[in-house]
């Protein structure tokens, strides 16, 4: 009789391999179809959540394989391990994603001036019927924002506009960002401002980003906000897009003796 047992091959084992591979196509299909602007957000979730739900499941059928083949010496090792590893990395995506939700606040809108922030104005008519709405933050957020990232605040530039907002829009360039208004100033005594739309690295989901730079005193002050199209939360994204775009323009104004205020 066991020697019978172990001849047999553990189907869950099989099916925890077949789940997690069938996994992988479908969020590589959710993510090239939401970049290219084939798949809406909500088609984009859906297929995510069905290809994470698949991951699950193989992770599960392999735990359980894993107790048969120890308790019967069932075959199938190979196949159950290859699904547990391949289920555990998927998964590793909505795991990152529910630490962010703990970790940071309930946020779609990031700005240097939360008060005062930065305007929309081409980022309306691009924005797909199902975006979140632009709005102002309420009191609520600004104090939520200002706990949670107390470093995303206005930098200050002893140099004039032209400098700093000819450095800005080398950044956006680099970033492959996509440019939906531009207007720099004419002069060192006028203000600069650009709107752009930058995608999130798996999936491509979109974010819209507005930079100001405005004369003060002898030099220039620069404002941004980040705010997410879609979903509920940005898991931190907003913010750490400011940060690095702040790092990168601090970098490149350094040798013009550049000074954060």
């Amino acid at each position: 009789m066991t020697s019978r047992l172990r001849d047999r091959r553990s189907a869950l084992a099989d099916w925890s391999s077949r789940l997690a591979i069938l996994a992988m196509p479908l969020l590589i299909i959710a993510a090239i179809g939401h970049r290219v602007g084939m798949m809406n957000a909500t088609a984009t979730y859906g297929v995510m959540a069905v290809g994470f739900s698949l991951s699950a499941l193989a992770v599960i059928a392999a735990v359980s394989a894993f107790e048969a083949i120890w308790r019967d010496g069932r075959k199938g090792l190979a196949a159950a391990i290859r699904g547990f590893i391949l289920g555990l990395a998927i998964l590793a995506i909505p795991a990152i994603a529910a630490w962010n939700i703990v970790e940071y606040p309930r946020l779609t809108d990031i700005s240097t001036d939360p008060e005062e922030p930065p305007y929309f104005a081409a980022a309306y008519v691009d924005r797909p019927p199902d975006a979140n709405p632009i709005r102002p933050p309420s009191p609520e957020e600004v104090i939520q924002q200002h706990e949670a990232y107390p470093d995303i605040v206005p930098r200050y530039y002893p140099l004039d506009t032209v400098v700093v907002f000819g450095a800005v829009e080398a950044i956006v360039e680099r970033r492959g960002w996509r440019v939906l208004d531009r207007r720099p100033p004419a002069n060192a005594g006028e203000a600069g401002r650009i709107e752009a739309v930058a995608q999130t690295l798996l999936f491509g989901f979109s974010h819209d980003v507005v930079i100001r730079a405005a004369p003060q005193g002898e030099g220039t002050l620069v404002d941004m906000r980040s705010t997410a199209r879609n979903g509920a939360h940005d898991f931190g994204a907003d913010a750490e897009r400011l940060r690095k775009f702040f790092r990168d323009l601090d970098s490149a104004l350094q040798g013009l003796g550049a000074t954060q205020g």
